[in-house]
């Protein structure tokens, strides 16, 4: 997916911020706690206040939120100014799913062998925009496809939302990866990312 790459960045940074703000502060005990330990017969005199030093541990906290809030907000604004394609309905069952287009026309995908999947595969068109609305009509499935990062639940009575567009050609297995009955590992999901004119709706 052309987010999936910006998610995976921003991803990485919040880890990486998340780090900083958790190895920092125990760090800081560590020290104090060695420093107390080799220093417990010893008297100890409380240096002067240094503005420098509360300077600098404010603004570094400061700097860290304010980059945060402009990755946050920089996605959000990419993300609602998106012009989004036809929504694709996701259904779930035991154990098929069910795919629902804005024409109205509805097919069911269901497991044929190990080999090839599905008799009927999503057809998506690279590099346009969907809004993919998932829910189930049992009991709780999840849409998963690894290689598009794509995970969402698929929950009775609620429909949960992915966004994104398709940047690369070709066919893409995933499976339902939440425990939903003994047909559990029999509703794989099969991707086809396909150029416009070979779409071809079932």
């Amino acid at each position: 997916m052309r987010l999936n790459h910006e998610l995976l960045i921003y991803y990485d940074l919040v880890n990486y911020v998340l780090f900083l703000c958790c190895f920092i502060p125990l760090w800081c005990v560590i020290v104090m706690c060695y420093q107390i330990y080799n220093s417990r017969n010893m008297s100890i005199m409380l240096p002067n206040e240094s503005p420098f030093l509360e300077f600098i541990w404010t603004l570094i906290p400061t700097l860290m939120v304010v980059i945060l809030c402009f990755f946050n907000l920089n996605y959000l604004i990419y993300n609602s100014v998106q012009v989004m394609n036809e929504p694709i309905k996701i259904v779930g069952h035991q154990w098929y799913w069910t795919y629902e287009l804005l024409d109205g026309s509805v097919y069911d995908s269901f497991m044929t062998d190990f080999v090839n999947g599905v008799n009927k595969p999503l057809r998506l068109e690279r590099n346009i925009s969907y809004i993919l609305l998932i829910t189930s009509d049992d009991v709780i499935h999840s849409f998963s496809v690894p290689d598009l990062g794509l995970k969402m639940d698929a929950i009775p009575g609620r429909i949960n939302s992915v966004i994104g567009s398709f940047d690369r050609f070709g066919v893409f297995v995933g499976y339902c990866t939440e425990l939903c009955g003994a047909g559990h590992s029999y509703m794989p999901i099969v991707v086809e990312v396909v150029e416009g004119n070979r779409l071809g709706w079932y």
